[in-house]
């Protein structure tokens, strides 16, 4: 017996067999159901498991910065064009990957950033640093940060599954040659080198390997492709296709079956089969409740420590001090001044 097929034709099965569809039938074709599998990722699925927040699909870009230079570019495949987390490198370039030190970089409001003339306020812009979001970037405050950068932003955010494509838009990795060739199981007859591809794991959690690797070099006769920054974790099996795709669906496996069933009521409706919509729209709902049940926790056995970064004695968002030590010197302030007046 053949391990489970989890392409996009494994899911086109799926689907037919949710709503006995023939092979033979000419009303949804092969592409017709990979786009309407793409639309209920995009607007159902993503959403969903963005939902429970345990930390699916996370990634990290580390860019250096650059001196003068106060926006930085938000990674474009982020759900959203959204962020998990962004901190601050020390020393990046200086010291080797694994000391260098990830420091707390606060998010905050364009409001915060204007000068206030009340001395007792503990967010006056001289004191305040971090960044605001503006659009598809992000403005790093003060502009002081920059003068003479040897840090690093790490950004951390949810990269978007990619949309599904046919195992013939795609090709499989047989052999690694070395120097960046590999050998494929074919080379889909539209592939250039002017375009860019990713590299995807093609069993769960079919995590993208490399994204927008650089093809230099396409040899049909051997079906072999050259890659100019071809990823070092490379295996035999793994997936290769045009930038943004993937013959698999970048989600959790359980999700599979769900996602089936969202286009088989899709196609149930157009065909206007009211009753096996009625009860297929039951099943969705059934299976929405238990994903999210199975999703999160993620973790049934660790507990989460909380950390109260923002409280009362913490460290805050300040040059130099901590809001902790702030609150604390006025709490003597006015506790001496008190005092004062009673005696």
């Amino acid at each position: 017996m053949a391990g489970p097929d989890y392409t996009s034709d494994g899911l086109i099965a799926s689907i037919k067999r949710r709503i006995t569809l023939p092979d033979a039938q000419n009303l949804f074709s092969p592409d017709d159901l990979i786009a309407f599998m793409g639309d209920e990722l995009s607007s159902t699925i993503v959403p969903l498991i963005h939902s429970v927040q345990q930390e699916y699909w996370v990634m990290k870009v580390d860019v250096p910065l650059v001196q003068g230079q106060v926006k930085y570019t938000i990674p474009v495949r982020g759900v959203a064009n959204g962020l998990r987390l962004l901190t601050v490198l020390i020393n990046q370039g200086q010291l080797p990957a694994s000391q260098l030190t990830e420091m707390q970089f606060p998010m905050l409001r364009p409001e915060n950033t204007a000068s206030t003339y009340n001395w007792l306020s503990p967010y006056m812009c001289n004191t305040l640093y971090g960044f605001y979001m503006e659009d598809d970037h992000i403005i790093v405050f003060p502009s002081q940060v920059v003068n003479q950068p040897v840090n690093a932003l790490r950004f951390r955010f949810e990269r978007e599954p990619s949309q599904l494509c046919s195992t013939l838009e795609a090709a499989k990795v047989t052999a690694i040659i070395g120097g960046g060739v590999v050998q494929v199981n074919a080379i889909p007859s539209d592939w250039t080198t002017a375009l860019l591809y990713d590299l995807t794991k093609a069993t769960p959690a079919f995590t993208p390997i490399l994204d927008d690797m650089v093809l230099t070099n396409i040899n049909t006769g051997l079906t072999q492709l050259t890659f100019s920054n071809l990823s070092p974790d490379v295996a035999i099996g793994q997936w290769i296709s045009i930038a943004n795709t993937a013959p698999v669906a970048q989600i959790p496996y359980q999700c599979y079956p769900y996602l089936a069933q969202c286009v088989a009521n899709l196609c149930m409706a157009s065909m206007a089969d009211t009753q096996p919509y009625q009860d297929g729209k039951k099943k969705e709902a059934q299976m929405k409740e238990d994903l999210l049940k199975l999703m999160q926790p993620r973790d049934m056995g660790n507990v989460q420590t909380v950390v109260n970064r923002d409280g009362l004695f913490s460290s805050g968002q300040y040059w130099g001090w901590s809001g902790g030590v702030y609150w604390l010197l006025m709490i003597g302030l006015i506790g001496a001044s008190c005092l004062t007046k009673i005696l």
